[in-house]
């Protein structure tokens, strides 16, 4: 199994990079062989502290630490105690320090690909929150995941949190979804603005995958000038915006 990546993102409009509170794993793009690949993207929660961080530690252990039968919370224990100790070493304004308390919060959407032999590719995914992936084929679109249709987005998702106690409903809130792939299947893993537009246009005469394909395979400069004008527009949400897109062959 092959697998090339290609990775797009931006803060939100009027924000510096360091503002960007989503995260990608791999963090840039790859071209990687082997009988298995792991990627993942995260959507820090702007209302809380160092989301960022968060964010950026669940795609590493997502790619890292194979999840397991345990539940979730369990699973995540040593990555919130390692988000408290980083915050515990960033001297704070009072303010800043009682808001860290409440924990930080992001969605989580992350995807597996096996090539198991003599038999056909498999992919697997997990989902916690409103990041989204699409699976396509060619021109088509075979599965989003967790979303279905634009209405999804329309309520406040679920967030796994840094703070072990506010994390009961993780293991309901936890969605998964497998199927198998094809030399030549897309990926596309997106947090919520950019997904929430797509299904959107499918709904529509928008053309959103073709548009979006043509983005994602030019330069960076040329996928931020479309964001803005899609911003501009009123057609995309102002909020961070993360494309990873996954190519796979045989």
């Amino acid at each position: 199994m092959h697998v090339t990546t290609r990775l797009h993102w931006l803060p939100k409009a009027g924000n510096q990079r360091e503002e960007y509170e989503d995260a990608a794993w791999p963090a840039r793009a790859v071209r990687a062989a082997g009988s298995e690949f792991r990627c993942a993207v995260a959507d820090g929660a702007t209302e809380s502290a160092f989301a960022g961080q968060w964010a950026r530690q669940l795609v590493r252990w997502f790619n890292h630490n194979p999840v397991d039968a345990r539940p979730l919370h369990e699973q995540l224990a040593a990555e919130q105690q390692h988000w408290r100790t980083e915050i515990q070493r960033t001297p704070l304004p009072w303010y800043a320090e009682a808001k860290a308390l409440q924990g930080a919060y992001a969605a989580l959407l992350g995807l597996r690909l096996r090539a198991p032999a003599a038999e056909e590719g498999v992919w697997e995914a997990l989902a916690v929150g409103d990041c989204c992936l699409a699976h396509l084929r060619r021109d088509a679109v075979l599965a989003t995941f967790p979303a279905t249709d634009a209405a999804f987005f329309g309520s406040r998702p679920y967030l796994i949190s840094s703070h072990p106690a506010r994390n009961d409903e993780l293991a309901a809130q936890t969605q998964t979804l497998a199927g198998t792939w094809q030399p030549g299947d897309r990926f596309w893993l997106m947090t919520d603005a950019l997904a929430h537009w797509l299904l959107a246009g499918l709904a529509g005469d928008d053309a959103p995958v073709a548009q979006l394909h043509a983005q994602a395979t030019g330069s960076r400069r040329a996928f931020a000038r479309w964001i803005a004008g899609l911003r501009h527009a009123g057609a995309l949400r102002n909020d961070d915006v993360t494309l990873l897109v996954v190519t796979v062959d045989a």
